[in-house]
C-alpha cells in the first residue's frame, strides 16, 4: 500500500496505461512515454491534505475516462493508495466501484465491510 503523500499517477496516453507509484520509482521503459500529472513529485501535492490529494485523485480518474482511459484500469491503480483504497469504506458508490474494479464483481457492503468483501472474493 502506498500513502497518499508518497503517491505518483503516471499515464501513458499512447496505451492509455496508469501506474500508480511511490515517489522515486518509475515505470518500466520499452512502453512507451510516462508522465506524472499529479502526486508527490509536486509542491502543490506535498502541501495538501490526504482528503485534497483523495479528491484530485477522483478528478484525475474521470479526467482520464474521458480521454478513454478504461476507468476500472485506473481505479485499480489508483486502489494501491491507502487513503484513495480508504474510500471503499466511506461511501456506498465507491464501495461498488472499487470492488467491481478489484474483484470483477458489483459488491455492496450490506453484510461485510469493503476489506472483508475484497478477502471473501479474491483481492486484498
Amino acid at each position: 500500500m502506498i500513502k497518499a503523500k508518497d503517491a505518483v499517477v503516471w499515464i501513458n496516453n499512447a496505451s492509455h496505461g496508469v501506474l500508480v507509484l511511490p515517489q522515486g520509482e518509475r515505470p518500466p521503459e520499452g512502453n512507451g512515454r510516462w508522465s506524472d500529472p499529479i502526486g508527490a513529485s509536486y509542491r502543490q501535492w506535498q502541501e495538501m491534505e490526504n482528503r485534497e490529494r483523495v479528491l484530485l485523485m477522483l478528478e484525475t480518474a474521470i479526467d482520464l475516462s474521458m480521454q478513454d482511459f478504461d476507468l476500472g484500469s485506473v481505479l485499480r491503480e489508483m486502489a494501491r493508495v491507502k487513503e484513495f483504497r480508504a474510500l471503499g469504506s466511506e461511501s456506498s458508490p465507491m464501495c461498488r466501484a472499487l470492488t467491481k474494479a478489484l474483484t470483477g464483481k458489483t459488491l455492496d457492503s450490506v453484510t461485510m465491510t469493503f476489506e472483508e468483501l475484497l478477502v471473501t472474493y479474491g483481492r486484498n
